[in-house]
């Protein structure tokens, strides 16, 4: 790609300047920029007025007025594309944001893990088995998961193929949403056989069934109100981490004198990259696109407040997100400090939840592991802890996959650790199963309608 300016002297390769910091070594330098090339000329998969409808939806949080729910896998692979998957994984979005919704009476903005979550960073830029080093599995973009020299080695073609299912996704998605999720019906035929426990499942059946006959209702009385015609239910958005940066670019596109990310609605900043010296806070302060910051264990305040600013330097409202993921033991440690700079400075962000990623631990038995009654504690605290400090607790963001995985402890199920090894299929860290994601979408609408000021 060609240096681009736009009239506000953006230059949009600017983050070159900087640490470039989890990115795979390409043995294949010319191939890779071939590649790269390539994409830059592949049609973009989202358009500029909905990144600015997602910014104006996202100010309603901020405004005490909605919650976000965004959620997927930890890592998207391509063994597991396939259109059963990727409708599975919307149900249980629009499951919960229903569950949510009714129960805690708030408008819901919703966002997947999806259409793009192709790369992870890593710890180690090497894993060891054995006495054997092979470079470590950074996502089926760049590499396969299977420890064999040929399948760690980075693929660019990798990044083709991510593309090409990321549009594949969306495409399905779209078509769900517009087609068989407007049937007024389609609360009946929402799986109920998943639920082993008769608790969550009665919970479940009861809110759908009372929330499709008050519809019934109304429309008897004239009302002529089908909900999934409503523009608000069917609203979705995609997200992924920022990662690559080079394929980020490739879709930067520019449009009315500002530049975007057009291969998805919004990009998040991950803990390992989030430095005020690196290339990815550079790279995102020169986008439009609503951007997440990760704050985890390492998070440095003073250094958060100069990326805060960095990156929406205009202070707009709907633009931040602060995916807090401290874990239990730390969040009431470092969360108020966080609340008090941002009140100090007044800085608009939405703060959000991530109440897995500094949860995560090895089993006795050797499998990474979170145990849900951990995830539920933090949660119970983030809201506890944004409500006395003046803060609004606009939203979470979690992990889950719609197989009936046990990957993570607990739950109605009470899944021990001796069950880790029955169904455990992550590709890195560990999920929600479609039970305990239904389990949480409770538990996330009793906190907003206890927390809830009117």
């Amino acid at each position: 790609m060609e240096e681009q300016k736009l009239k506000n002297n953006i230059n949009i390769l600017s983050w070159k300047n900087f640490e470039n910091l989890q990115q795979p070594k390409w043995p294949n330098q010319r191939e890779y920029r071939n590649i790269i090339k390539k994409l830059s000329a592949s049609p973009a998969l989202i358009l500029y007025h909905e990144i600015i409808d997602l910014k104006k939806r996202l100010k309603k949080i901020e405004s005490g007025k909605a919650f976000l729910l965004q959620g997927g896998d930890c890592a998207e692979t391509f063994k597991d594309f396939s259109e059963n998957n990727i409708k599975k994984k919307l149900e249980i979005l629009f499951q919960m944001s229903t569950i949510i919704s009714y129960g805690a009476s708030i408008d819901i903005i919703k966002i997947g893990r999806m259409a793009g979550q192709y790369a992870k960073p890593r710890t180690l830029n090497l894993e060891k088995r054995n006495g054997v080093a092979l470079p470590s599995y950074r996502g089926d973009s760049i590499n396969e998961i299977e420890f064999t020299v040929n399948a760690r080695t980075p693929n660019p073609l990798n990044l083709i193929k991510a593309y090409n299912q990321s549009l594949a996704t969306l495409n399905l998605l779209k078509s769900l949403i517009n087609n068989d999720f407007k049937n007024l019906d389609y609360f009946s035929l929402w799986d109920k056989k998943i639920f082993n426990n008769p608790g969550i499942y009665n919970r479940f059946e009861n809110t759908i069934d009372t929330i499709a006959k008050s519809l019934k209702f109304l429309n008897v009385l004239g009302e002529d109100i089908n909900l999934f015609k409503q523009k608000r239910f069917n609203e979705f958005y995609i997200s992924h981490e920022g990662l690559i940066l080079d394929y980020e670019t490739a879709f930067t596109k520019n449009s009315y004198n500002s530049y975007y990310n057009s291969c998805t609605h919004m990009l998040w900043l991950g803990d390992r990259t989030r430095s005020i010296k690196s290339a990815h806070v550079e790279y995102l302060s020169n986008i439009i696109n609503p951007i997440g910051i990760k704050c985890g264990p390492s998070l440095d305040i003073e250094d958060l407040k100069k990326i805060i600013k960095k990156i929406n330097p205009l202070n707009e409202q709907g633009k931040i997100m602060l995916i807090c993921r401290f874990g239990e033991k730390i969040i009431t440690k470092k969360m108020p400090k966080l609340i008090n700079m941002v009140i100090k400075n007044k800085l608009n962000v939405i703060w959000v939840c991530d109440p897995m990623h500094g949860n995560t631990y090895q089993s006795k038995t050797n499998y990474k592991t979170r145990n849900f009654k951990t995830i539920i504690n933090e949660l119970n605290l983030f809201f506890k802890i944004t409500s006395s400090n003046l803060a609004y607790p606009g939203g979470v963001h979690f992990e889950f996959t719609p197989n009936d995985v046990t990957e993570c402890l607990g739950g109605i199920r009470n899944i021990q650790e001796s069950d880790l090894h029955i169904k455990y299929e992550t590709a890195c860290d560990p999920r929600l199963n479609h039970e305990q994601s239904i389990e949480l979408a409770f538990t996330v609408a009793d906190l907003i309608k206890k927390n809830k000021k009117d």
